[in-house]
């Protein structure tokens, strides 16, 4: 990740970081994905902070139930740290959160969690769909936050390897693999703001249809990220059938967070 642009008076001279994103699981058993976000940002004095956010969160295998667990740390600080579980209703979306000041929060409508929803984002695009929205949530911040994302899809590439911002020669595996540039806008629905309302942040990339997102670009109104796929290890695709059986993995593709994360030179 690197800095693509900042506002005037954004207070932002450069931006350097990582993203590791791991996906594992089945249909059968459910998935689970596990984040690492580090960011050196570097303000117009020439002060560095590093902002270093860890995440994992698992999705039942029929979207019933969203577990989640978030930390924030700014330099050797935590600054943010999330528990809890999230679990669908039939009309609503009850969400425990865990800790000291734990809580119950309730949310009304059909709302979908992260998983969910790309899902949702991959059979739109490839039914012909280019504009979707949803209520989204991934119990992200403090765990209190519904979004409202709002996706647009573009025209089916007719390049699926088209490497753009990437670093690397994608596996040839992908070339048969339908893939859309895709921009998704999140909206706070928490923040009681009127008038017209403006995203928390903006997500532009190109979308294949296992679920690898590459070439990336994150704009969160002052400033932007673009972001470079630099390495892709594909884990073993075994077609489920019937569940209950020991097949561990139905689609999964991910880039392996152990040791990246933990030799990344943005660390702490």
């Amino acid at each position: 990740m690197k800095l693509a642009g900042s506002q005037s008076g954004a207070d932002v001279a450069d931006v350097s970081g990582r993203m590791v994103y791991e996906l594992s699981g089945s249909v059968c058993d459910g998935f689970a994905v596990a984040l690492r976000f580090v960011v050196r940002s570097t303000d117009e004095e020439g002060e560095q902070t590093i902002t270093d956010l860890r995440g994992s969160y698992s999705e039942a295998p029929d979207n019933s139930e969203l577990a989640f667990a978030y930390e924030t740390f700014i330099g050797d600080m935590l600054a943010e740290q999330t528990l809890g579980t999230a679990e669908h209703q039939t009309t609503k979306l009850d969400v425990d959160l865990d800790g000291p000041d734990g809580k119950t929060l309730s949310f009304d409508g059909a709302i979908m969690f992260p998983l969910q929803h790309l899902h949702s984002v991959i059979d739109g695009a490839a039914s012909g769909q280019h504009f979707m929205v949803s209520k989204l949530y991934d119990g992200s911040v403090t765990g209190e936050q519904l979004f409202e994302a709002t996706t647009v899809v573009g025209r089916k590439l007719a390049d699926p390897l088209d490497l753009r911002s990437d670093r690397l020669s994608l596996p040839q595996s992908m070339a048969s693999m339908d893939a859309w540039p895709v921009s998704i806008a999140y909206f706070n629905l928490s923040d009681e703001t009127r008038g017209e309302r403006t995203p928390d942040y903006q997500l532009r990339s190109v979308l294949h249809e296992n679920g690898v997102s590459r070439s990336m670009n994150l704009n969160y109104g002052v400033f932007e990220l673009e972001g470079a796929l630099v390495q892709l290890d594909l884990k073993p695709v075994t077609p489920v059938t019937t569940c209950g059986t020991s097949v561990s993995l139905d689609e999964d593709v991910s880039v392996p967070a152990g040791d990246t994360i933990k030799n990344e030179t943005l660390g702490r």
